[in-house]
């Protein structure tokens, strides 16, 4: 049984949160990010750059990226917030851990993922505010899926009750998250300006090394960070450590 209880939602500590386990797990982090997201983007780049020789595999492959990147997105999400959970329980992360615990949450992340987006577009259909409430609504969807082992449907709707009371603070920290990633842009843009004049090799460098690698770094940020509105979710509203939260693990 849970407690309601006292604390406040602290967009602070959010963020804190999230910063430390990145911090403290930078390697093993990275590494999962650049292997489920940027490796795979890197030679989707290649590929649409012509670098890589044409044949009915690779077309078929461009074809389906869509599908390989919902795949790959899912697993890295996974296995983040398992890392996270792991990090925050005072246990050592490794690579393999990660990887491999989080392969039987990818299919059910991917029909979490569906529907909560197809909810989102068809708020988002009705003037746009609709879409923007459903997503903060079915935003911890994800960690719900993973930690407490729900359905795709009872995951959606935990979501709902877990972010009930607090969705205008984590509105703000998407905001922010969004006010990051465009001022990102900027600053990236003006220091790659000077391979607009570099010819095609331009394109190649853009394609298969710098969105990669930009790529990797917002899926790292988005999955810790939505691990962390969890944590925070569960902490203020029913009072799980930790501890707890872990404790599915083993």
């Amino acid at each position: 049984m849970t407690l309601a209880t006292s604390e406040r939602f602290d967009i602070g500590r959010v963020i804190g949160r999230m910063v430390g386990v990145i911090g403290r797990n930078l390697a093993v982090f990275a590494g999962l990010a650049l292997l489920l997201s940027g490796l795979p983007t890197a030679l989707l780049g290649f590929a649409r750059t012509g670098l890589l020789p044409s044949t009915g595999a690779l077309d078929l492959g461009l074809s389906w990226s869509w599908l390989v990147n919902m795949l790959i997105s899912a697993w890295l999400q996974a296995a983040l917030i398992r890392g996270s959970i792991s990090d925050l329980n005072g246990a050592r992360v490794s690579f393999g851990d990660c990887l491999g615990t989080a392969t039987g949450d990818i299919l059910p992340l991917i029909g979490v993922s569906f529907l909560a987006t197809a909810i989102c577009v068809m708020g988002l259909f009705f003037f746009i505010v609709p879409g923007i409430i459903l997503a903060l609504v079915l935003s911890v969807s994800a960690p719900v899926r993973v930690i407490e082992r729900s359905g795709v449907f009872a995951a959606l709707g935990r979501s709902g009750d877990l972010t009930r009371d607090h969705r205008g603070a984590i509105f703000l920290l998407f905001l922010l998250y969004g006010v990051g990633l465009f001022v990102g842009g900027i600053v990236l843009n003006l220091a790659t300006a000077p391979l607009a004049f570099a010819g095609p090799a331009a394109v190649v460098v853009r394609a298969a090394l710098v969105d990669p690698l930009v790529g990797a770094f917002t899926a790292l940020i988005g999955a810790a960070g939505i691990a962390s509105i969890y944590f925070e979710l569960r902490t203020v509203k029913e009072g799980i450590g930790i501890e707890a939260l872990a404790a599915v693990f083993d």
